[in-house]
């Protein structure tokens, strides 16, 4: 798996386009590139409060595609991002004992969302998970609401994260892992 996104993440981030820094003037040059992260904290002993809140670092992935996009990122642009914004995010169901689709375990509205040490942005939301996935989270954090933690973003020094309550028919033992892709943008202005 990890190969073939490496593979998808290479052929992904050539993509270049002209615009201002929502991608539609002429004086920002685009980058964009897709990258995978899977959480594992979503098993019968994770449940908090009746709820899951499972995050993880954007660097820890085997081969580390965050990684790799900033610097393919870099070498487009010719110097760092000014920012980097997200244009789309799925959820798909992997590695599953006891459950088969997300409405099994997940109840509710689930939060898709960066943190630091210091600041968490909500960055999308799905009304209701099903199935097994992809899962489309509707996008509701751009620019402006991503700026406080901007310099995270560009450094990639955050975390990835879901927040959402807990199914309540939910079975008594189970143990999965969300695939979630991510694709970036990175922004020259």
């Amino acid at each position: 798996m990890h190969a073939f996104i490496r593979t998808v993440l290479f052929a992904g981030l050539c993509a270049l386009g002209c615009g201002d820094a929502d991608g539609t003037g002429a004086n920002t040059v685009n980058f964009s590139g897709p990258v995978s992260i899977v959480l594992d904290k979503f098993k019968d002993g994770d449940v908090r409060n009746e709820s899951f809140d499972s995050d993880k670092s954007i660097t820890t992935e085997s081969g580390n595609p965050y990684g790799v996009f900033l610097s393919q990122a870099r070498a487009v642009l010719g110097r760092p991002p000014a920012a980097v914004v997200v244009e789309r995010v799925t959820l798909t169901l992997r590695d599953a004992r006891g459950v088969t689709s997300f409405e099994q375990f997940l109840g509710g509205p689930l939060t898709l969302y960066f943190s630091t040490s210091q600041v968490t942005v909500n960055v999308g939301t799905v009304a209701q998970a099903s199935g097994p996935g992809p899962v489309e989270v509707t996008i509701t954090a751009d620019r402006a609401q991503l700026a406080p933690i901007n310099n995270d973003l560009v450094q990639g020094s955050f975390k990835v994260g879901i927040r959402v309550p807990a199914a309540a028919g939910r079975p008594r033992s189970f143990d999965a892992k969300v695939s979630t892709v991510l694709y970036f943008r990175a922004l020259a202005l």
